[in-house]
């Protein structure tokens, strides 16, 4: 296989308009090719964001430090910086140094894949290798979710997301990478980054990993492809939540479930709250008996309310 793939990319650099749809082999080669690459170096760059559901633009700065994580910020935001840990967003001030809040990351344009949801990826996607685009196509709705664009050295430079439905959404790209930076900034954020990491990896995580049988029942329907892949229990605000993860191994939704009654009610009746699409985005909010739900992830709106319903009036199952 290894020397397979040189060949592969010759055909697609030297002569326009080649295509190869991937085996499984091939794919999971080229996956880990791309993974190395882009995550070889520590870096800071820039990115571009073109929002085409929003109609906007943005810059983004990104450092990367590699054993610690990700920080980003908006050009021109300058009170917060943005990190990933975990399955977690932590938007921290740049003045206090203290965490502001916490947020379920769903999307994260940086990297091109998640290691651990690569037998799920392969058995959902087609890969199809078009000169320097990767395209990966739901084998389900034959739709392409995302792209992934190469620079000269095969690591990931772009990446083009679509809507469940097919719509493009949204481009990310990579105009400037520094190995070497030295700006005050740079250091500010790197130390912020080694310190969150350090406490969320000890005992400042908002998450709690459950293990063993779900304490709700779960979703009686899923969409095809779709597994569920972690169950946390969720602190905040003094509130708790259990979330429920579901990844097709790229595309992914939780559901969150109030860990008790927030007030009292005698009605078993589902009461829906909200339904929002924004972008390839859906949030669909209910409550039932004084228990609260709220489902968020990269879903067609008819398919997160079909979820929703089986959870809610199906009663779902363990």
């Amino acid at each position: 296989m290894r020397f397979l793939l040189p060949f592969v990319f010759f055909l697609v650099f030297v002569f326009p308009g080649f295509a190869q749809v991937l085996s499984p082999e091939e794919a999971r080669s080229v996956v880990d090719r791309v993974l190395e690459a882009s995550l070889a170096r520590d870096y800071w760059g820039v990115w571009r964001l073109r929002d085409f559901a929003k109609g906007k633009e943005h810059f983004v700065e990104v450092l990367f430090l590699k054993g610690v994580g990700f920080a980003w910020k908006m050009l021109g935001e300058e009170e917060i910086v943005h990190m990933r840990f975990g399955h977690s967003r932590y938007v921290v001030n740049l003045k206090s140094g203290e965490v502001e809040s916490v947020y379920p990351l769903l999307d994260f344009p940086f990297v091109p894949f998640e290691r651990e949801d690569l037998p799920l990826l392969l058995e959902n996607y087609v890969f199809d290798l078009r000169e320097d685009e990767l395209a990966l196509i739901s084998r389900w709705t034959g739709k392409v979710v995302r792209s992934i664009v190469f620079g000269d050295g095969g690591e990931m430079i772009g990446q083009r997301m679509y809507a469940p439905w097919g719509e493009l959404l949204a481009e990310w790209r990579m105009l400037y990478r520094d190995v070497s930076p030295d700006f005050p900034w740079i250091a500010q954020v790197t130390r912020l980054l080694e310190l969150w990491s350090a406490r969320v990896s000890g005992a400042g995580s908002p998450e709690e990993k459950v293990s063993g049988p779900s304490p709700f029942p779960l979703p009686g329907f899923v969409p095809p492809g779709f597994q569920l892949r972690r169950a946390y229990l969720l602190r905040d605000d003094g509130k708790k939540f259990y979330g429920f993860v579901y990844s097709d191994g790229l595309r992914s939704f939780i559901l969150f479930q109030s860990a008790y009654p927030f007030r009292v009610s005698e009605s078993s009746t589902p009461r829906y709250l909200q339904l929002v699409q924004e972008g390839g985005m859906v949030r669909v909010a209910a409550e039932k008996g004084g228990f609260y739900f709220l489902l968020i992830g990269g879903l067609d709106p008819r398919v997160g309310q079909e979820i929703m319903q089986s959870l809610l009036q199906e009663g779902g199952r363990e």
